[in-house]
């Protein structure tokens, strides 16, 4: 895909997304505040590129912006407003989240806070090795509250049985492989840029803390944690960056899996950088690992999708370049 967008016009509009995130920690406020900078224009301009500076920011930010409703619902081939919500599939998966059962449609996924003031329910089944997409009233699946270890997040399991004659069936006019590909590529830029945020609390954390007369930056365990987390970070980046050129799905699945490891990765030794003050909810780092470990669960996540991509490429019977590194 050719840029469509100039870089430096990309980077007035990350700081104003990172700048609008920050302001508004309440969902809702955040996607109307992006809704105003020109969310919904970006992401029908430039999908890909849109996608991942806007995420790159909720990473960097750690906002609950309900921005992956509008990532998959635009990859269908639907036209995104605050009143439309999807339905993501269970946790570690990446299969649709619902299935017919008799005369009724049984759903087993996630959804986010956008649920509560959407007028509209977007819902994937499979059925018979199809992938068919229709609509639901949003009050449908309304009423839980949020919880989990990321209540903040508000992402939250939805089971339920919807008859038959409340779902409006819709024509297909993208794939349900091409929506998990855009969602895992801007999950991707989402957990990098919590890894980033991470790794930055903890190196400065490192340099300011002095043990023994050193700062505990110059011992070389710590560096040592430190570099791993910047290795895997920037490699799953350049993979990352790929998929904004050609979002391939095995190359999406392998970008969101190396980015969840990153962050992982990064959590584990941030805290371990941090030490006690890291344990303790007055520092702000257990919101992004908390954050980080709900993330890494959408669409996949980095223990369940290279088991997901190894099976694929053994019905394949190859094993493509991916990208030229």
């Amino acid at each position: 895909m050719s840029e469509l967008v100039e870089a430096a016009d990309l980077a007035l509009l990350a700081n104003g997304f990172e700048a609008a995130m920050a302001e508004a920690p309440d969902p809702g406020e955040a996607d109307q505040a992006l809704y105003d900078l020109g969310w919904a224009d970006l992401l029908d301009a430039a999908p890909t590129q849109g996608a991942a500076i806007a995420f790159s920011a909720l990473g960097k930010t750690n906002s609950a912006a309900s921005l992956l409703d509008d990532v998959v619902a635009h990859a269908l081939g639907m036209d995104i407003s605050l009143a439309l919500c999807v339905v993501f599939p269970a946790p570690h998966q990446t299969i649709p989240p619902a299935c017919r059962h008799g005369n009724a449609v049984v759903v087993d996924g996630l959804v986010s806070a956008r649920v509560e003031s959407a007028a509209t329910a977007v819902l994937a089944s499979e059925a018979e090795g199809s992938v068919g997409l229709a609509t639901i009233d949003a009050t449908l699946l309304q009423g839980s509250a949020a919880g989990g270890v990321d209540p903040g997040g508000a992402f939250r399991r939805v089971t339920a049985e919807i008859p038959a004659d409340a779902i409006s069936l819709m024509a297909n006019q993208g794939t349900w492989d091409s929506a998990v590909a855009a969602a895992q590529v801007a999950l991707a830029h989402q957990l990098l840029g919590e890894a980033r945020w991470m790794l930055a609390e903890a190196r400065q954390h490192a340099i300011d803390r002095v043990q023994f007369g050193r700062a505990v930056a110059s011992f070389q365990a710590i560096r040592h944690k430190l570099a791993e987390s910047l290795v895997l970070i920037e490699g799953a980046e350049s993979v990352a960056q790929g998929c904004l050129h050609d979002p391939d799905p095995l190359l999406a699945a392998l970008a969101k899996s190396l980015a969840g490891q990153a962050a992982l990765t990064t959590a584990t030794h941030a805290q371990q950088v941090l030490a006690g003050i890291g344990f303790t909810a007055e520092h702000q780092f257990h919101r992004w690992m908390k954050r980080t470990l709900v993330i890494d669960t959408l669409f996949g996540s980095a223990g369940s999708l290279p088991i997901e991509i190894g099976n694929k490429l053994l019905s394949q019977d190859s094993a493509p370049r991916l990208i030229q590194l």
